[in-house]
């Protein structure tokens, strides 16, 4: 009799423990407001993987509730708040780094750019390299106007656009750079094959 009175108190107590068991909103109330503060830091775009794990930990823990593992849950949502921390700490940093990169590349390119522009419009015309002279003004134009939508994200504060676009314009400029040294080659391959004969 004392062992069957033992055992239903036993019962009992597990079954006001687990009625008693409560989902934890106040953990997962905060875990999601630092998954929210992560996004305003743009962790999504300068931590991309740490934000990731961090709203996948989150939907861990709320799928664990959906399985009344409370427990579970809890620990779940007290890993993505950490988590999300992380990650705006990382957005942080990798975007000033961005930043930077972007804007010491830009600043490179402008000069760049600018003296790519004055060696074409320098080259003489009628050399036999026109149609080539044409194709690099047009590369040129296209590296341009990568720099000009770089320096406007810049001004925007889309440093990742800035860099991507930066990168980009480096690009063709560095194309157009080798291309401009061939055609002026060309150029005085032409003068020496053209001089006239009292130069000879």
């Amino acid at each position: 009799m004392r062992s069957v009175l033992s055992v239903g108190l036993i019962l009992c107590l597990a079954l006001v423990a687990v009625s008693c068991a409560k989902p934890p909103t106040q953990e997962l109330d905060a875990a999601q407001a630092a998954l929210d503060a992560a996004k305003t830091a743009e962790a999504d775009i300068y931590a991309p993987d740490t934000y990731r794990s961090a709203k996948t930990t989150l939907d861990d823990a709320r799928a664990k509730v959906d399985q009344k593992d409370y427990e579970g849950a809890k620990a779940s949502a007290v890993q993505a708040k950490e988590l999300a921390g992380q990650a705006s700490s990382q957005a942080d940093t990798n975007k000033r780094q961005t930043r930077d990169e972007a804007q010491a590349l830009v600043n490179r390119l402008s000069s760049g750019v600018a003296d790519a522009r004055t060696a074409l419009d320098g080259a003489p015309r009628g050399k036999g390299v026109d149609e080539d002279l044409d194709q690099l003004r047009a590369d040129l134009g296209q590296a341009e106007t990568s720099l000009t939508a770089g320096k406007n994200s810049l001004n925007a504060g889309k440093f990742k656009d800035a860099l991507t676009q930066a990168q980009a314009a480096e690009s063709k400029l560095s194309n157009v750079q080798g291309a401009v040294q061939t055609a002026m080659q060309k150029i005085e391959e032409w003068k020496k094959q053209h001089r006239p004969w009292y130069e000879l």
